[in-house]
């Protein structure tokens, strides 16, 4: 029988501690042969009880079934039945040194040691690690040494071991020693040896672990004594009893023990006042009996007393057929409680609160609850030499479960279950690679591993307080006769992960819970919610499945080879399962699962029914579930690594990162997914790439790139996209492609771009060939960039020839005789073409024109297009080649761009007709043409006044001054002046106004180079007023021309008379100045001649004027 309680397990676990124990170290324990003496019969013979293998009493206050065997094994092995008839026994003779076995009489443990007495009178002390529950093995041992009592090598029948107080109570033969703790020197003087005991207690009241002062309850045959043990043992009382004891036990005031007749309470607290009537009897004990068939004397077995609660004893009591009754009385006698019944009369028996643990002759261990009274767990016996001899209470030891560890396992010997779970375990990893040595070494600082200091009663760093905890406390020790095993409560951990393992995951969080009081979770809860999680996942309850493996932190490499295509898709990056640390119970439920696409099938068809369609529908719909689980779950753990201290390995941040990728693809998450890419991560470019090639994500292929650096690559894509080849509406295009440009600083990218685009859209290439720099455009092919972007248009030429000139092309000449073309071609287009709005356009500025210079008749219409420049494009266009037409020095062919001129926007363009014309030397056919197109003040300018600031004869010349040549023939003489007169009175067959206002204006201003006679050229209907004022200026300059010619007549006369004196005025002071034709000039030699010559005076020097 297995019971288990309400969480699922059973009360206790049978722990080995210690197996096939080397007792004799080598050598054999001899007989004496020296004075050779009878063995003495054992205890249960002389009380006249049946040996059951033992001669101790089985009611010790700590262990009241701990029990000495008999000094035979045989008897031991084969010990009869209560009821059986008395066996004869027979002695080895005294002498004959025959070797006797040496075993376990009895044992004590106190945390990690552990006392053992033997049955040749020595006690060894072991030293222990911690026993781990599903280890299946015992825990490494080793011994610190062996101590003989020297009491003539009687067995070690009982110990009491008080850690804090430092002591050991041992009871060997009929004598109780004291030794120390942990070194076991004898304590001698203050703890003298106590002699002729049959059987020893202590007061339960007290925990022996941590006990400072313990009550120690002695029975030396007919007589009890009462010690207080401290720094000294000291007697405290003494009762005396009718009877030898076989058994006692003790609590508080209360001694509970069977002599040889019956079983009695001793009231001590009535006994010390000497009230009387402190010895209450309750039942006889068995008495020995006449088996009716052999008519052989039946010894009854060794009454048992024990301690089952405060002020609370249990007794033993038998028939004489094999039914046993454990009955359960108060201080007082009365019977509260149920009795309990056993099958036979135990070999033991001890009390665990709230269990009695009883010992069969067969090794079979029962377990009952005292709550009541039932038997709730049964422990069969071992083999013989490993069966159970008898049973005792420690002071105490710890042992720990394991099913929270988490470990790797080695691939090659990995379970089949590994091979079919996860067959990618072995992608891409040599051989030589899968060794467990390595990896541990390195995960341990990862996960928390460390040796723990095993064997000690309380794990590292103290116990936990909280509920759930790995540990168990274990008092109950089960001896063999070489081996022996703690029976222990289940550790609440393994009560929690049974709850789990048995679909209770509701009871077993409330217990973590509980356990928690609001903390964070240790390693012992992050396992149970990760159970939890597992259980979740398998009956498909996503949400509470998420909820668990976030709070138990569960490594998302492992969540993720549950997802086989995920695995695959990470290959060698993700690593293999069995190489993820993982405690055994959660692994096996992820070998169980396997696959959570085939989970959800499952799901789907128990859900569905017979429908075929209904289930196909319902798995694609929890399949997409398990992945949104799944993406949630990946979220929450990219989050953690975010922290101070994350709870994974930094070896899972681009497996989190990289699964990410494309979970958000697969789910349509596009936003997270640019989210992801563009903020800094640890992506693995080339699986993601890989994998949104293969699914045609081409957008967020590029984005991998482009976030990586590689810039190329993503352009690369974009632009098959943008092309056709690819479809992906995830794309942004031309506009998301050009702000990609916007923020390259690689010139040679931009280059490859520019040549990509013009011929793809010429707009945006030349939206990139602003982007390149002076020396890339000064570098580039002009020929070719012009020859795909002038398919594009005027415009978008215009646009790459103005940056080409701006960058300083090495053909800048060429570059600006087109760009001028194209300026003329695009103002033919505003203002020339047969168009309704080129027509209203060309009106509108014509008239504005008029407007103003009707104003400001010396008004030039490039003055006027300076000021009206922003109003349009037309406008802006027009000013823009006037500046380029004036520029000094030209840089553009004047014949070539006259040519384009004329045949294109002759009519429309003619003050720029007029400025190439000066350019080429033709100003007098540019004065023509400007007053044709009514520029009556730059025309004027022009002939009249080459060397004005604003005058276009300056275009003639190569620097600001105009051509010396040209201003030869133009400038304000008469010829120019009459010119100009005669084209203005040419005006009056069309603008008779204008032309009586032009030559009004020229008749005013240059009388004097105009000739009367232009009087007869002036139209009889002008009025008067045109040539009034020509008329009075040349009345006046007549008249004033007599009057100056009679005063350069006087003048004259008076010149020739004041040199004639000034002559005579010389010749009487220096004398007359004589020379021949033979004279030089004094200067350069010369013959004088005729020349005009100087004579000086002073040095009677003669030069030439002009060596003056």
């Amino acid at each position: 029988m297995e019971a288990t309680d309400g969480a699922g397990t059973a009360p206790y676990i049978l722990q080995p501690l210690m197996v096939g124990l080397d007792l004799e170290g080598g050598k054999r324990s001899l007989a004496p042969t020296a004075e050779p003496k009878a063995r003495r019969q054992s205890l249960s013979r002389r009380l006249g009880f049946q040996s059951t293998g033992s001669d101790r009493p089985a009611g010790d206050a700590d262990d009241t079934a701990s029990q000495a065997s008999d000094s035979h094994a045989e008897a031991d092995d084969a010990a009869p039945r209560a009821g059986s008839p008395l066996q004869p026994q027979s002695a080895s003779p005294a002498g004959s040194g025959r070797p006797r076995a040496v075993r376990i009489e009895c044992a004590e443990i106190s945390g990690s040691d552990v006392y053992v007495g033997t049955n040749n009178g020595q006690v060894m002390h072991y030293t222990l690690e911690t026993a781990e529950i599903e280890s299946g093995r015992a825990p490494d041992h080793l011994r610190v040494q062996t101590v003989d009592l020297k009491l003539g090598g009687k067995r070690v029948e009982h110990m009491l071991a008080f850690p804090a107080l430092g002591r050991l109570v041992v009871l060997c033969g009929s004598t109780v020693v004291f030794y120390s703790l942990p070194d076991l020197r004898p304590v001698g003087g203050s703890m003298p040896t106590i002699k002729g005991v049959s059987c020893i207690g202590y007061d339960e009241r007290v925990q022996r672990a941590t006990a400072t002062s313990a009550v120690l309850c002695v029975a030396r045959m007919r007589e009890v004594g009462v010690y207080r043990m401290g720094a000294e043992l000291r007697l405290e009382q003494q009762v005396e009893i009718a009877h030898s004891v076989a058994s006692i036990c003790m609590y508080g005031n209360y001694v509970c023990l069977a002599d040889s007749e019956t079983y009695k309470i001793l009231d001590l607290a009535r006994l010390r006042q000497a009230r009387g009537g402190g010895q209450l009897a309750l039942l006889p004990t068995q008495q020995p009996r006449t088996d009716g068939e052999t008519g052989r004397v039946v010894r009854p077995p060794r009454p048992r007393t024990l301690v089952v609660g405060p002020d609370e004893f249990m007794f033993l009591t038998s028939s004489g057929d094999d039914a046993t009754l454990g009955v359960i009385v108060t201080a007082l006698g009365e019977a509260l409680r149920g009795t309990l019944q056993f099958a036979t009369y135990p070999r033991a028996v001890v009390y665990d609160e709230p269990h009695v643990v009883a010992l069969s002759a067969g090794g079979q261990i029962d377990v009952f609850d005292t709550r009541v009274a039932t038997l709730v767990q049964t422990l069969p016996g071992a083999a013989d030499a490993q069966r159970a001899r008898r049973l005792c209470l420690a002071a105490g030891t710890s042992i720990a479960t394991r099913v929270s560890r988490p470990e790797a396992i080695d691939v090659a010997g990995a379970p089949d279950a590994e091979a079919a779970f996860s067959p990618q375990a072995l992608h891409r990893h040599a051989a030589g690679s899968l060794g467990t040595t390595p990896w541990t070494e390195a995960v341990a600082p990862a996960v928390g591993w460390r040796r723990e200091p095993l064997g000690a009663s309380e794990p590292p760093g103290g116990r936990p307080r909280a509920a759930l905890s790995r540990w168990a406390g274990a008092r109950i020790v089960v001896q063999a006769h070489d081996s022996l095993a703690v029976l222990a409560p289940p550790p609440q951990l393994v009560r929690v992960d049974a709850l789990i393992r048995s679909q209770r995951v509701e009871e077993a969080m409330l217990a973590v819970e509980a356990a928690l009081g609001g903390g964070a979770p240790g390693a012992e809860a992050r396992y149970c919610l990760q159970m939890a999680g597992m259980v979740c996942l398998k009956n498909m309850l996503l949400d509470d499945a998420l909820d668990y493996f976030r709070r138990g932190q569960l490594d998302p490499r492992a969540l993720l080879h549950l997802f086989p295509d995920h695995a695959r898709y990470l290959g060698a990056l993700l690593l293999p399962f069995a190489r993820i640390a993982m405690a055994a119970g959660l692994r096996q439920l992820f070998y169980e699962i396997g696959d959570a696409g085939l989970l959800a099938e499952q799901a789907a068809a128990q859900h569905a029914g017979a429908s075929r369609e209904q289930a196909l529908s319902l798995a694609d719909a929890l399949r997409a579930n398990t992945l949104e689980m799944l993406e949630r779950y990946l979220e929450h753990c990219r989050e953690q690594m975010l922290l101070p201290e994350p709870p994974y390995p930094p070896d899972a941040i681009p497996v989190i990162d990289t699964a990410l990728a494309r979970l958000y693809a697969a789910n349509a998450r596009h936003d997270r997914l640019c989210a992801l890419i563009r903020a800094p991560n640890s992506i693995v470019g080339d699986l993601a790439c890989a994998y949104y090639m293969e699914a045609q994500h081409y957008y967020y292929c590029s984005l991998v790139h482009k976030a990586q650096g590689d810039i190329a690559a993503a352009l690369g894509i974009w632009r098959r996209i943008l092309q056709g080849e690819w479809a992906d509406s995830r794309f942004g295009g031309l506009p998301e492609y050009l702000l990609c440009l916007e923020a390259l600083e690689s010139q040679e990218t931009l280059l490859g771009e520019f040549h990509w685009l013009t011929g793809f859209d010429v707009g945006a290439a030349l939206q990139v060939l602003a982007r390149l720099s002076d020396a890339t455009v000064a570098a580039l092919d002009a020929d070719a960039a012009i020859a795909a972007i002038q398919q594009g248009g005027d415009q978008p030429l215009r646009l790459l020839i103005e940056r080409l000139i701006g960058a300083g092309h090495a053909r800048a000449s060429f570059h600006m005789t087109h760009l001028l073309k194209l300026y003329v071609r695009q103002l033919r287009d505003l203002y020339a073409l047969d168009t309704s709005e080129a027509r209203s356009r060309r009106n509108a500025l014509e008239t504005s024109y008029q407007c103003a210079q009707a104003d400001d008749l010396g008004l030039s219409f490039r003055a006027f297009l300076r000021a009206v420049r922003n109003r349009d494009e037309g406008t802006w266009l027009r000013a823009q080649v006037h500046e380029l037409l004036a520029a000094t020095p030209p840089s553009f062919d004047p014949a070539e761009v006259l040519l384009c001129v004329e045949s294109e926007a002759r009519e429309v363009l003619a003050v720029e007709r007029a400025m190439l014309l000066v350019r080429l030397g033709r100003a007098l056919d540019a004065v023509d043409l400007l007053v044709e197109c009514r520029e009556y003040a730059e025309a004027e300018r022009l002939l009249l006044a080459p060397d004005a600031p604003q005058s276009l004869a300056r275009l003639a010349g190569s620097g600001p001054q105009p051509d010396p040549a040209l201003l030869g023939e133009l400038g304000t003489n008469a010829p120019n002046v009459g010119l100009l007169l005669r084209k203005y009175l040419a005006l009056s067959d069309s603008d008779d106004d204008t032309s009586a206002r032009l030559v009004s204006s020229m008749l005013s201003r240059y009388p004097s180079y105009i000739a009367v006679d232009v009087l007869d050229a002036i139209p009889a209907h002008w009025p008067c007023s045109v040539a009034a004022p020509f008329i009075r200026q040349q009345l006046q300059l007549v008249a004033h021309r007599e009057h100056v010619s009679r005063m350069e007549r006087s003048l004259n006369a008076a010149r020739a008379n004041g040199r004639q004196i000034e002559c005579a005025d010389l010749v009487r002071e220096h004398g007359r100045v004589e020379l021949d034709l033979a004279q030089t000039c004094a200067k350069c030699r010369k013959l004088l001649g005729s020349s005009a010559f100087v004579y000086d005076p002073q040095s009677r020097l003669v030069k030439h004027v002009s060596c003056t």
